[in-house]
């Protein structure tokens, strides 16, 4: 992608919420979540980690999504430990400033 379609995406990702997110395919929740992890990978900041918890639980929730169970555990963990970097990286920036 190039920083106009990473930056545009963001955007985009800022301004949707939960019940936007369910309306996308679960492929294209898909494509989202690799780049924000991507991105939060790169820059570390708190509101890439909010989304991609939102997204892991657009993806948990959708209704043309997994129902086997172990892929529901494993998205449902995942979430859980995104939920912790966030809680982290919050508690990191609160301690710097």
């Amino acid at each position: 992608m190039t920083t106009s379609e990473v930056q545009d995406m963001q955007e985009i990702t800022d301004q949707l919420t939960a019940q936007d997110l369910h309306r996308l395919a679960p492929g294209e929740l898909e494509s989202r979540l690799r780049e924000l992890i991507r991105r939060y990978a790169r820059e570390g900041s708190t509101r890439h980690a909010q989304a991609v918890i939102q997204h892991i639980e657009a993806l948990y929730l959708h209704p043309a999504g997994s129902r086997d169970p172990d892929q529901q555990c494993h998205l449902r963990r995942f979430a859980r430990h995104w939920r912790w970097l966030a809680e982290q990286r919050a508690g990191t920036l609160a301690h710097s400033h």
